[in-house]
């Protein structure tokens, strides 16, 4: 992939932004009497700060000096339906970049990324849909570099790896982007999804129920996105939506 980096000191969102620039290039594109789509160039913004960054299901993204807040602009071949297969493959490719560099970084289902069962880093992924098709999808990456964290949270930074800088950072996250969506392109997402589900930090799942702990396990991910899990006492798996269940820290 080439990509084609730009840079702000401060921002409301690197994922505003992109939609932002999306929307500009079409506009002129259109103009111009050009297709708006089908670029080999991914556009990547990167923010030292954000003011207004978000995470999954509204969350804010705290986003403090030193961290890396960072959206790809890709036009992905995926079907509208298999949506959550770029988050799994971006946070799945992700990981596996930064593990070459001595990172010993899991997954949490479905878009974070830990070390030791502390937060790392986050994606949210947003789409543009036309028709059954992605026209376009807007990665947002969170990493915590050099950046204060609270004690549930890991700064990459602080661990011996062979990263020294931001921008040899941004580079094996990129990396890790292309990875996945390239595996995904070719081979399709089902040994992505295998894989996936070995790095899971952690299989045990549990859930109060009328004030019952109940206690069970990740036994599947599904293509489109949904977790499967096996509670106890119970003879048929449940299904879960992402933006129905959270998985949460053990």
């Amino acid at each position: 992939m080439n990509f084609q980096i730009i840079r702000y000191e401060e921002i409301e969102s690197t994922n505003s932004e992109a939609w932002r620039l999306i929307d500009r290039l079409n506009s002129v594109e259109v103009q111009n009497g050009s297709h708006p789509h089908g670029s080999d160039c991914h556009t990547v913004i990167i923010a030292k700060r954000q003011t207004k960054g978000r995470g999954q299901r509204g969350h804010s993204w705290q986003s403090d000096l030193g961290g890396l807040f960072m959206s790809v602009i890709l036009q992905p071949n995926v079907a509208a339906v298999n949506a959550h297969q770029i988050t799994l493959w971006s946070a799945w490719g992700i990981a596996k970049a930064l593990n070459t560099t001595g990172a010993n970084v899991k997954l949490k289902w479905l878009n974070d990324l830990l070390i030791d069962r502390r937060k790392l880093g986050g994606i949210l992924t947003e789409t543009r849909i036309e028709g059954d098709k992605i026209l376009y999808a807007v990665v947002g990456i969170g990493i915590n570099w050099t950046n204060d964290v609270p004690e549930s949270a890991i700064a990459l930074g602080e661990l011996p790896t062979t990263l020294s800088s931001m921008d040899e950072l941004i580079e094996v996250v990129l990396k890790g982007i292309e990875l996945g969506q390239t595996r995904s392109d070719r081979e399709g997402i089902m040994g992505i999804l295998a894989e996936y589900l070995e790095m899971l930090s952690d299989k045990n799942v549990r859930q109060m129920i009328n004030g019952r702990e109940l206690q069970g396990q990740i036994i599947d991910i599904r293509p489109t996105g949904e977790l499967v899990v096996r509670w106890e006492g119970n003879s048929q798996d449940a299904i879960y939506q992402p933006q129905t269940f959270s998985v949460g820290y053990q």
